[in-house]
């Protein structure tokens, strides 16, 4: 590999010969891999990244496979099927594109990680419902160079500024429910994230290729009411109603894993 990413960690498991490509068993194998070594990980750092490399699938519901799997939590990339079987130009193509990954993968840590309080990137995409977060579950960043992804994440920040409730300090969603950033002496950050199942866990730990700050979360609270009577989804995307526990606020994690448990 070449000097600038020989030090990054390489995870490409194998899988049976008809299981190759953007299968859905590839794609499970591919994400336990990345969580087995994730979970080695004794601290959470703000350099770290993660992208995710495959040939361009045959399909589009392939890609939907994919992204529905990782596309919240790593950079996706996709390399030419001409590519295919050509191992050595497969990995130049490869570490070519990396460079040009790098300042794309730094504009995104400056919005998820350094603004995380007053950017939408680092949101819990189940539970903020307005159309910022439904754009953001789509594959947003696709082919733009560093200046157009530069203005995305800026017309993004406006429109969510434009989302803010001065009086209770946080976003205002279309279910009446503000959610407000959390102090970073709140954060209280683990080495690693809480939430159920291996996507949870990738979700806590990166959005878009970048990390996220450890233990940053959202005091959300009700604009409507002195409790929260609104259905809300956990990280594995079950629905939690909480009209009967008489909650003031829960903390939602940008994985959407929701504390206290009920």
């Amino acid at each position: 590999m070449s000097s600038g990413i020989k030090g990054a960690r390489i995870v490409a498991p194998a899988v049976k010969k008809k299981q190759v490509g953007a299968t859905r068993p590839a794609i499970s194998i591919a994400m336990d891999s990345l969580v087995s070594e994730l979970a080695k990980a004794t601290s959470h750092s703000e350099p770290a990244r993660l992208s995710l490399w495959f040939y361009e699938p045959e399909n589009a519901d392939q890609f939907r496979a994919v992204w529905a799997a990782f596309g919240h939590s790593a950079w996706v990339e996709t390399v030419p099927r001409s590519l295919v079987n050509k191992i050595g130009r497969t990995r130049q193509y490869i570490e070519e594109r990396v460079n040009v990954l790098k300042p794309l993968l730094h504009e995104v840590s400056g919005a998820a990680y350094a603004n995380r309080k007053t950017s939408p990137l680092p949101l819990p995409l189940r539970n903020f419902r307005t159309p910022i977060t439904q754009q953001l579950k789509t594959y947003w960043y696709n082919d733009l160079d560093v200046e157009s992804l530069s203005r995305e994440i800026g017309s993004l920040r406006a429109r969510f500024r434009q989302l803010r409730d001065r009086t209770l300090d946080g976003y205002r969603d279309e279910k009446a429910l503000v959610f407000k950033p959390a102090k970073d002496n709140e954060c209280h950050g683990l080495a690693h994230p809480i939430g159920t199942g291996n996507k949870a866990f990738a979700c806590g730990r990166f959005r878009y290729g970048v990390a996220l700050f450890p233990g940053f979360h959202y005091d959300v609270s009700s604009a409507k009411s002195s409790t929260l009577k609104v259905e809300l989804e956990n990280s594995s995307g079950t629905v939690r109603s909480l009209g009967g526990e008489k909650r003031r606020y829960i903390n939602i994690f940008p994985n959407d894993h929701l504390l206290p448990e009920k």
